[in-house]
């Protein structure tokens, strides 16, 4: 009985999440009452007091005794899932100016990251990065294999900066993209040229050369971010010409 009820009460958490960071229901407002949301979504009201309790979670609302539940800036929200609410306003539909946020956010975050791991690097971080240019090398041809490697190695470069903020933004941005793995696949490719262009940032590193690391670092996503944010584009809808021609609004 508890799964189905938890299945309800996702979907409907997920609804209000998404009402809250699209405005829809104002910050410092009231969520209608638990007969009224129940009616809503089809549902008994145990599974709204979940919902809320999940919204709670994510800190996007509080309860106020006597008052009701209030509704709190999705701004000030850690939630990863908060975030894939403002890149998914509606299924199969990628915010564009939240992505392009988001990839923005991750190139500063990457660069300066590789260049602490290129200072600070130890033997042992270098042993789990050669484990990962192995795992890379075996799935070559395997677009989510490949991926799922090139996770691997991202975490261990995050090790090797023995920062453990750095290592929990990298696990935190995993949760944000999960729904974006074909969006990666068109600038990761699991192919040799690739792989040569990951074992190069890997010497550098390995080098204690930052600087360099930095700057490679900086020109992959100067290349990437405006191919992902085509194919976002593209995902969400948008014609060929229009994305070509960089008409979207």
């Amino acid at each position: 009985m508890a799964g189905p009820v938890e299945r309800k009460a996702d979907r409907v958490a997920s609804d209000l999440m998404r009402r809250i960071v699209a405005g829809e229901q104002p910050v410092g407002s009231l969520l209608p009452k638990e007969p009224e949301l129940a009616q809503e979504y089809g549902v008994n009201r145990s599974v709204i007091r979940e919902a809320i309790k999940q919204l709670e979670v994510h800190r996007l609302v509080r309860p106020i005794k006597r008052r009701g539940t209030e509704v709190l800036d999705p701004l000030r929200s850690p939630s990863p899932d908060v975030v894939r609410a403002m890149l998914f306003p509606e299924p199969g539909v990628i915010d564009q100016a939240a992505f392009a946020e988001l990839l923005e956010i991750r190139t500063r975050l990457d660069i300066v990251m590789t260049g602490l791991a290129a200072e600070r690097r130890t033997a042992t971080d270098l042993a789990a990065m050669d484990r990962c240019l192995v795992e890379l090398t075996a799935a070559l041809g395997q677009p989510e294999r490949y991926g799922s490697a090139m996770e691997q190695l991202t975490t261990a470069i995050a090790q090797a900066t023995h920062n453990r903020i750095y290592q929990m933004l990298v696990h935190w941005h995993e949760r944000v993209q999960v729904d974006l793995p074909q969006l990666q696949m068109v600038v990761r490719l699991a192919n040799e040229p690739h792989l040569q262009g990951v074992r190069a940032l890997v010497e550098l590193i390995r080098k204690h050369k930052a600087d360099e690391a930095r700057r490679r670092v900086a020109k992959v996503h100067a290349w990437a971010t405006p191919r992902m944010l085509a194919a976002a584009a593209l995902s969400s809808g948008a014609s060929l010409p229009d994305v070509a021609e960089g008409t979207l609004p």
